[in-house]
């Protein structure tokens, strides 16, 4: 594969690899040759079964359709808060200074 060209695994293939790295079935030298990880790829992907377990390699970049909606209207919540904060600041430090 050419230099710098991303390659992606699927769950299957990166709980395999884990597991024969965890039970010692394997070196870790020998999994990267055999199955064409890079070292600190591996690693990386054991430490995060060991704090996370299977839901490590779970699809993290894609909310679920009523979250981003959920998301959106506390954004927009807070948005009008912020507003209304900044304008109460302003009316009192105004009536702070008349006195």
């Amino acid at each position: 594969m050419p230099r710098g060209e991303r390659r992606t695994y699927t769950k299957e293939f990166k709980l395999d690899v884990v597991s024969k790295k965890i039970n010692n079935i394997y070196r870790t030298n020998e999994i990267c040759e055999k199955y064409d990880v890079d070292r600190q790829t591996l690693c990386r992907w054991v430490n995060e079964y060991k704090k996370n377990g299977e839901a490590a390699f779970d699809s993290k970049a894609v909310l679920e359709g009523d979250e981003v909606r959920d998301l959106k209207k506390r954004l927009k919540d807070l948005e009008m808060e912020n507003e209304i904060l900044k304008k109460a600041e302003a009316y009192f430090a105004r009536h702070k200074q008349t006195k």
